[in-house]
């Protein structure tokens, strides 16, 4: 059953093959001869037929398609076509299921008909079906250049007065741990919630947990100066923020177990580059 759909559509190419030769052969003579008819009708007058022309025309095509088909058959084309083709060019599953025939417009070609279309641009420039690319601005992070000079000065973070001063040439008494030892910064007497200062204009470079000064924040002042505040609670500041002279960055919680003794605090300490100086001279 398969061979014989596969020898009918042969047949079937056999007799388009034939049928467009001869199509072209009758066309081409019908110009000559309309063309010596025209020349005729310009002389004598004479009129072409073309009914008759297009009767002759297709009792031509239907002998032709015959003569091919039995030609076919009595050659044994039929066969030899079949063994030599993989696949025969309109045998809808030899192309796979849903495949349409050649010529149809619906064959699927690898890298020509899988393209994605490309809507129509409007009058705007714009894509069909496509949302408008507006131009967007991004905003750029905040970036300030910081400077501190010793001249300059610091800002009290606490108006509290000093308990525990600045001591590293000499050991200062710690009352909770009963023992005296130095001490890299500044400790300020302050009640738990006093809201708590930046001494200059910074940015945060860090917020953490410390066991002997509680919360603490750390400001870089700019040119190798930092800050570091602690026994904090209700930080109100973030990593990478910037802050200005006087603006509240938290407040003072309960002491941690180092500093019972002594009571609510903030711890207030200065560096540069790594090395602690006495805030005091510079307040």
């Amino acid at each position: 059953m398969v061979r014989n759909r596969k020898s009918n559509s042969k047949k079937e190419r056999m007799i388009m093959i034939g049928s467009s030769a001869f199509v072209l052969a009758a066309l081409t003579m019908t110009g000559l001869y309309m063309r010596q008819g025209n020349m005729e009708s310009q002389d004598n007058g004479y009129v072409v037929d073309f009914t008759a022309l297009e009767d002759s025309t297709n009792q031509k095509l239907n002998e032709l398609a015959q003569n091919n088909v039995s030609a076919v058959e009595d050659s044994g084309l039929d066969v030899l076509l079949e063994d030599d083709l993989d696949y025969m060019p309109y045998d809808e599953g030899a192309l796979g299921v849903g495949t349409a025939q050649v010529g149809s417009g619906q064959i699927q070609i690898p890298g020509v008909t899988d393209k994605e279309e490309v809507p129509e641009e409007d009058e705007m420039g714009v894509g069909a079906g496509r949302e408008e690319q507006l131009p967007t601005t991004v905003s750029e992070a905040e970036v300030r250049e910081l400077h501190f000079s010793e001249e300059n000065g610091l800002i009290r973070p606490v108006s509290g007065t000093v308990i525990m001063p600045y001591s590293m040439n000499a050991n200062v008494y710690f009352k909770t741990l009963n023992q005296y030892t130095s001490n890299p910064a500044v400790v300020f007497d302050a009640e738990e919630g006093t809201s708590v200062s930046a001494c200059a204009e910074g940015q945060v470079v860090s917020i953490y947990e410390d066991s002997r000064i509680g919360r603490a924040v750390t400001l870089d002042l700019g040119d190798g100066y930092q800050v570091t505040y602690g026994q904090l609670k209700d930080i109100q500041v973030a990593e990478g923020d910037y802050v200005d002279a006087g603006e509240v960055l938290a407040a003072v919680s309960g002491p941690t177990k180092y500093y019972v003794v002594e009571g609510p605090n903030l711890y207030f300490k200065l560096t540069r580059y790594g090395a602690a100086l006495n805030p005091e001279e510079l307040f």
